[in-house]
């Protein structure tokens, strides 16, 4: 006969207690990452800009030709017409899929968006020998090099060349290509796409001819995430070019993993530097540099469980190159339907999530100010629509206020 040991009552009360701990651990495990409150990031984005119109969007790949195979992704409203075109360029280490956010926000509100990634070296970057050896800086150093811009300005150049051909002479498949107003052109990026948009509106990169001769006029530019350094040309001088209309993203917490952009405030010397004229500076207090890529895309730019720079946590504030100050666009009566009259969509609940970063909720609630402000911004310069002007002008920031800064000059 076996003879099962009795357990003292502190025994028992410990056994139940840890039993009841591995309980609570494999529910948590079990639930996944945390969902966004959908009728809350719904509630915020009713109150935003609204389009006049909006469709369902298709997205296929396609191929093109920039001196070699070029791998892009289109997105495309199914509607009848023509559609004005926005260029989108990922960021280092991701490929064409990538910004899925935006490309789908975009076309859902009537533009066509092309996603590619120009340079081969910029998707492969995390499966590059300096990646492998966590040398993340020089990799940095390598991808941003004037000689990289170059050729990745010189590729962005040939690929919309053979989009124009494709349309004047189109083969069996290229029928969806006819839909694209290459009239009106818009370039947009994240990261290090966002460094490559800033210098097809003009910024001077020593060495690269900039703005560079595109076969197509760009009427925009959507910076997320701006690049901006202390080595090279001076700030002072650096942006003095850029003419155009220019809607700079970034935040308090948008940090930079690689080291090269060595604080956050850094990356609005841009928007301080250009001159003035249809420039917006959106400033979200707590969504880090993750965050404005819009999805990773990083599945189709190398091999699963590559070695990655982590998230840095938030970088100090630094003197006048960097400066944040006040100020934000005025408010006034919105002609939009929702238009941003009432509550602007508060961190009710708290900004942390329960391991002390952004909730789900709120980190939604960034993407949909970003995709409602970047569509009014589009519309207003791309589509020369004028009451999407008014509401940038009248009652975008007070839409964003609870949850950002909006400037504009």
């Amino acid at each position: 006969m076996t003879v099962t040991p009795r357990l003292s009552l502190p025994q028992r009360l410990g056994l139940t207690a840890l039993t009841l701990a591995m309980a609570l651990l494999s529910g948590c495990a079990g639930r996944g990452p945390a969902k966004p409150d959908e009728t809350r990031v719904k509630q915020f984005a009713g109150r935003g800009y609204q389009p006049d119109q909006r469709y369902e969007a298709r997205t296929t790949d396609l191929t093109l030709n920039a001196g070699r195979p070029l791998d892009a992704t289109l997105a495309l409203p199914q509607g009848q017409g023509t559609f004005p075109l926005v260029v989108y360029l990922p960021a280092m280490g991701e490929g064409r899929r990538a910004g899925a956010a935006w490309s789908d926000a975009w076309a859902r509100s009537g533009y066509a968006v092309l996603t590619l990634q120009p340079l081969g070296e910029d998707a492969g970057a995390w499966s590059s020998p300096s990646a492998r050896a966590g040398d993340f800086l020089s990799l940095a150093h390598a991808r941003y090099s004037a000689q990289a811009m170059g050729a990745r300005l010189d590729t962005l150049g040939l690929a919309l060349a053979d989009l124009a051909r494709r349309q004047g002479r189109p083969g069996p498949d290229d029928a969806p290509l006819a839909r694209i107003d290459l009239t009106r052109v818009a370039v947009a990026g994240y990261d290090l796409g966002a460094y490559t948009a800033m210098a097809v509106a003009g910024e001077e990169v020593r060495g690269v001819a900039t703005p560079p001769a595109l076969p197509a006029q760009v009427a925009a530019v959507v910076a997320l995430s701006p690049y901006a350094d202390f080595s090279g040309v001076a700030l002072s001088q650096r942006y003095t070019r850029i003419k155009g209309p220019v809607l700079s993203v970034t935040g308090n917490n948008d940090g930079d993993a690689t080291g090269l952009v060595n604080t956050a405030s850094l990356r609005r010397a841009p928007y301080e530097y250009m001159p003035a004229g249809g420039k917006y500076l959106l400033t979200l207090a707590d969504l880090p540099h993750s965050g404005f890529a819009g999805g990773t895309g990083r599945q189709d730019a190398g091999a699963q469980g590559e070695r990655r720079p982590s998230e840095p946590a938030a970088a100090p504030e630094v003197g006048d190159d960097g400066r944040s100050q006040g100020g934000g666009s005025s408010s006034g009566r919105s002609r939009r339907k929702g238009g941003g009259q009432g509550d602007s969509g508060s961190r009710a609940g708290g900004r942390s999530g329960s391991q002390g970063g952004m909730s789900a909720t709120n980190q939604a609630v960034d993407v949909a100010a970003i995709q409602g402000l970047t569509t009014a911004f589009l519309d207003a310069y791309v589509k020369d629509d004028s009451i999407a002007r008014e509401w940038l002008e009248k009652d975008a920031a007070r839409w964003v206020k609870d949850i950002a800064e909006l400037r504009r000059k």
